[in-house]
């Protein structure tokens, strides 16, 4: 299969995006490369963390409940996780030398 390049994009910690273009410099991305199927998991990967990062509504309905709010919290950071080691694995030798980098 043909990979082509994206760039993984996180919007001022607002959500996260896939685009095939860089988009703007002050925003934190990597880039990837990915065949159509890799493309899919990275797209689930990113949902996932995108639909747990901001859980408004537990607000208003457990405000006060912590423990799940650390249960939420765990399942974030391990999606999170799961989806840092999918970009290092597709990443650019540039997005993999970042990671390399950074431990």
């Amino acid at each position: 299969m043909t990979k082509k390049n994206y760039y993984v994009t996180w919007n001022s910690g607002d959500s996260i995006e896939l685009l095939p273009i860089k988009a703007d410099s002050r925003t934190i991305q990597y880039e990837v490369e990915a065949d159509r199927d890799e493309y899919e998991k990275l797209k689930l990967l990113i949902g996932k963390v995108n639909e747990k990062d901001v859980m408004q509504e537990h607000i208003f309905v457990r405000p006060f409940d912590e423990t799940a709010d650390d249960a939420d919290k765990e399942k974030l950071k391990s999606d999170e996780k799961e989806l840092f080691d999918y970009i290092q694995a597709i990443g650019t030798e540039k997005t993999k030398a970042h990671f390399q980098e950074m431990n």
